[in-house]
């Protein structure tokens, strides 16, 4: 692996450094406590040393350390295992992609998310102030329990609960931001974009659009006002160079043996980068949200107990009434010279065909606003049976969780002025503003409202039992889900039963076995149920009375899995079901005046025997601590068989059949393997204690099956390439002159000139078509990720970083990004300096500029795709606690302060000046600076 990385973003300050997601430093240095044994499982938790699975974690403390609106993207970087990209920024929209070991499947590879055993749909405006952890479970030891819904992994939530302390705990914690772009596209001002504009028009045979009158007054900038010879940058309008974000939290923890308690109140506040709204007759872009929770554990009698839990969030959402992705298409590819941004008299300009000025979206035509208010609620009784057998408990539990969306908008309608350039005899332009619609009052609008809401029942029972050597443990367990959807007519419901057995020798060897018989209505009456088994063993080697108690490694664990998971994603509603519909397009003329009626048609071809698809996983892991247990060692090793993957028969069927739309059948098949290493050292010199560590994944996939449309060439197909592999033409070049055009293959797409770009005949046939198509670089999702984390303490002082990254990705730059003039678009930097010329013929990094949509250039090749490697410094902290000697006599535990800074620094391989995660286009990735306050009663 090899990174040719270039430095973005240099503009480091030193008012804020980011942070590390070690846990392992003492509270007193602002870090993590140690945590217990315990690790959060399915339903459950289990000592760590009796684990076999494979599974990741990452505990809400370190997540805080991360200053961002979504929950979704504090966790990247954070879980070994699980590849996050960002897809931007935008307040309250800014949900990144998520991979549990990479792409399992050519269909959905959506992951499930559990919170508190509750299946919830985001988990992104959580409050990690209520997290007590997030697991994520990998392998099919740790996924057997959720059966046809787990096999794209799992991520676990669990909340915070209370503890047995002699008084309340509280904690306020307080962080202010200021966030700025990471990156933002840099494009021609209007001289450059003028006169390139001209040189498009004679590529293409067209005379020149600007006069020499133009071009120099767009070069000199002599006119006093910007209006006859405007040159708008519409980043530098729209956007202000800085928005804030800022949150606080205030959390009460405590309890005895009787009654235990955690409750949390929390606030965020997350604006955009949008400049000069009010707030009343336009808005910024931002979110806001209040979270709370609050869970209690009762010991009722001696031996029954409750659990009660009541968590959820109120989030508000305020932006303009356009998209999001339309508003920065277009204040990308607006000409600088387009119109002005204003009138002299200070309206809005525009035009009939680019009518939506940046400016005149933003702050003339009101605002849309979001409110959501989500609820969920929890109720456990658990009975103990020692009067049975001892060690065996009965339980019941009730959980709910309600979703609730509407909107409420004000929005109208705005004159925009055009500006009408004429001529003189003189050869001297003019300018005048004809006005175009008329402004309205602002319109109130509400409705639209959505809701879901989620009743789950579980029963069951647990065992836990030694005897001598032997320990034995296990959950058999019943439960019932049943999901509605405002508008739907039938709601989605599941059953299941799930159980786990554990058995232990000695505390040397384990083994468990796990099954789900779990059903699903989507699927056809007597196909809805699938059993998912899975096996699992552990062997403590350390305690092996062979093992050197003097030996360098002090504990040694090694751990196997195998089993079947499923995944229901991906398959339509109902799909067993055969519908017909009336249609227009297909009917009859009927009757003496030759009536047409509208034909009834079948659609979709339905599949009785439609199923989920099946996972088959093995695992093999190792866990080792070393060097007196500084040194931490994590190794898995993994493979998957996913089959029954849903493909579209058609593509195989005859159209001599009749049939448009055709099958869907599980008959795809994809493989996919890896390895994962986390390795984490800590130590001490002195006063000063360091830790060093991070994680490494790899993961590569194959399409095994996938009855793909019938293709002339072998090297066309999909099948045994991986999942999402780009494909398209191999670029050899620009074309040199017409003699050069002539001695080619012949390019079919579109007549070609000098300066365009030449493919490579992969079949030696004289014609470049799309059989010439072949597998081009990888595809956008990363085969590698990892993350590097360091910190040091000394004194109270702490000094944290966490880097992250990806790596065997490639990025796609065709788009309105990259095609100059197309509809008028603007040109970027990018192209200003490379484009062919027959002068630059030889050092030429873009083809020759046109006017016209190029079908030749702008198709799927090489060309255009590059490493997409990546690495970003996502977080550094600089933090000092205050002496507890000086802290305690004002009546305080401690005082913390700290600056930090995300995405402070980004290296990549590109050589496009372009986000390496977005490519620029839409709402840019954040960096954000931070000064934090986190006080303990």
């Amino acid at each position: 692996m090899i990174f040719p990385f270039k430095r973005h973003n240099l503009g480091f300050r030193i008012l804020l450094v980011g942070c590390c997601s070690l846990p392992l430093f003492l509270l007193a240095q602002g870090t993590e406590p140690p945590a217990d044994s315990l690790v959060h499982v399915a339903y459950g938790v289990q000592n760590s040393d009796a684990v076999t699975g494979s599974l990741s974690h990452v505990s809400g403390f370190t997540l805080r350390k991360t200053h961002t609106a979504s929950l979704s993207n504090a966790l990247i970087g954070r879980l070994p295992g699980v590849t996050i990209t960002q897809n931007g920024g935008a307040p309250g929209f800014d949900d990144p992609s998520f991979m549990i070991r990479g792409r399992h499947t050519t269909g959905n590879n959506g992951h499930l998310i559990m919170l508190d055993g509750l299946q919830i749909n985001s988990l992104s405006h959580i409050s990690p102030d209520e997290i007590e952890s997030v697991t994520a479970l990998k392998d099919a030891a740790a996924l057997a329990l959720y059966g046809m819904k787990g096999a794209n992994g799992v991520l676990l939530v669990t909340t915070k609960r209370g503890e047995i302390s002699d008084k309340v705990k509280i904690t306020f914690n307080a962080r202010y931001g200021s966030q700025q772009a990471t990156q933002l596209p840099k494009f021609a001002g209007s001289y450059d974009y003028a006169r390139l504009y001209n040189e498009a028009l004679a590529n293409d045979g067209f005379s020149r659009l600007y006069t020499q009158t133009q071009l120099e007054g767009y070069r000199a900038g002599t006119d006093p006002y910007p209006y006859l010879y405007p040159d708008v940058n519409w980043y530098e309008e729209v956007l202000q160079k800085n928005a804030p974000i800022q949150d606080y939290s205030l959390t009460f923890r405590g309890g005895n043996e009787t009654a235990k308690y955690f409750v949390m109140l929390g606030y965020m506040d997350n604006q955009g980068l949008y400049a000069n709204t009010d707030q009343e007759r336009n808005a910024n872009i931002g979110f806001q949200a209040m979270n709370f929770r609050a869970n209690v554990d009762l010991n009722v009698t001696r031996n029954l107990t409750a659990q009660i839990g009541l968590g959820g969030n109120i989030q508000d959402r305020k932006f303009p009434p356009v998209s999001t992705e339309a508003l920065w298409k277009n204040m990308a590819t607006y000409a600088p010279n387009l119109y002005p941004v204003r009138t002299p008299e200070g309206t809005v300009t525009g035009s009939a065909n680019f009518p939506n000025n940046p400016i005149g979206d933003v702050l003339e035509r009101g605002y849309q606003s979001r409110h959501d208010r989500n609820v969920q609620a929890n109720f456990k009784l658990t009975q103990k049976l020692d009067f049975i057998t001892k060690g065996l408990d009965v339980f019941g539990a009730a959980l709910f969780d309600n979703l609730f969306q509407n909107r409420y908008d004000k929005t109208r309608n705005y004159a925009y002025f055009e500006p009408i350039y004429t001529q003189s005899t003189s050869g001297m332009d003019s300018v005048y503003f004809l006005q175009r619609g008329l402004d309205t009052d602002l319109t109130v609008q509400t409705g639209n409202d959505y809701e879901n809401s989620r009743l789950l029942f579980q029963a069951g029972f647990n065992y836990l039992q030694t005897f001598g050597d032997h320990q034995y443990s296990g959950m058999l367990m019943y439960q019932q889900d049943q999901y509605t959807v405002l508008g739907n007519q039938s709601p989605f419901a599941m059953q299941a039963l799930l159980g786990r057995f554990n058995y232990n020798f000695q505390q040397k060897y384990y083994f468990e076995a796990a099954f789900s018989y779990y059903g699903l209505e989507n699927y056809p009456p007597g196909h809805r149920f699938g059993f998912f088994p899975a096996l699992s063993a552990g062997w403590l080697v350390h305690k092996e009375e062979f093992w050197n108690q003097e030996a360098l490694v002090d504990y040694l664990k090694i751990r196997a899995s195998a089993g079947i998971v499923g995944n229901d994603k991906g398959a339509s509603r109902f799909n067993y079901n055969q519908y017909w519909g009336v249609q227009n397009s297909q009917g009859y003329y009927f009757g003496p005046g030759q009536t047409w009626y509208n034909g009834l048609i079948q659609l979709g071809i339905a599949n009785p025997e439609i199923t989920w698809e099946k996972g088959r996983i093995y695992n093999v892991g190792a866990d080792m601590r070393l060097f007196k247990n500084k040194l931490s060692l994590n190794v898995d090793f993994f493979h998957e068989n996913r089959s029954d993957i849903l493909v579209n028969m058609g593509n195989v069927t005859s159209a001599l059949s009749g049939f448009t739309d055709g099958k869907m059948e599980n008959r795809g098949r994809v493989i996919n393997y890896g390895t994962e290493v986390e390795m984490n050292f800590n130590g001490q010199a002195g006063d000063v204690g360091y830790v060093v560590g991070g994680w490494f994944s790899f993961v590569r996939n194959q399409i095994k099956e996938s009855y793909e449309t019938p293709k002339k060439e072998a090297y066309s197909y999909r099948e045994g390439r991986a999942v999402s592999q780009y494909f398209g033409l191999e670029a050899i070049g620009f074309f040199k002159d017409e003699s050069d055009i002539f001695s080619s293959p012949l390019h079919t797409f579109s007549d070609v000139r000098p300066g365009d770009l030449k493919y490579r005949d992969q079949n030696s046939d004289g014609i470049i078509d799309v059989n010439d198509e072949i597998a081009i670089g990888r595809h956008s999702y990363p085969e590698i990720s990892f993350a590097l984390n360091a910190g040091a303490t000394y004194k109270g002082f702490n000094l944290n970083f966490f880097l992250q990254g990806m790596a065997n990705r490639s990025v796609y730059l065709n788009g309105y990004m990259f095609q100059p003039f197309a509809n008028d678009a603007n040109i970027s930097d990018w192209a200003v300096n490379g484009h062919w010329t027959p002068e630059t013929h030889a050092s030429a990094t873009f083809p020759r500029l046109t006017t016209e949509p190029n079908a030749n250039n702008y198709r799927s090749s090489t060309f255009w795709v590059r490493n997409g490697n990546v690495l970003r410094l996502r977080n550094v902290e600089l933090g000092y606690s205050i002496p507890t000697s000086l802290t305690r006599k004002i009546g305080m535990e401690q005082i913390r302060v700290y600056i930090s800074g995300l995405n402070l620094f980004s290296w990549d391989a590109l050589d496009v000046d372009v986000d390496p995660e977005t490519l620029s286009v839409g709402y840019p990735v954040i960096k954000t600076y931070t000064a934090g306050l986190s006080v303990n009663f």
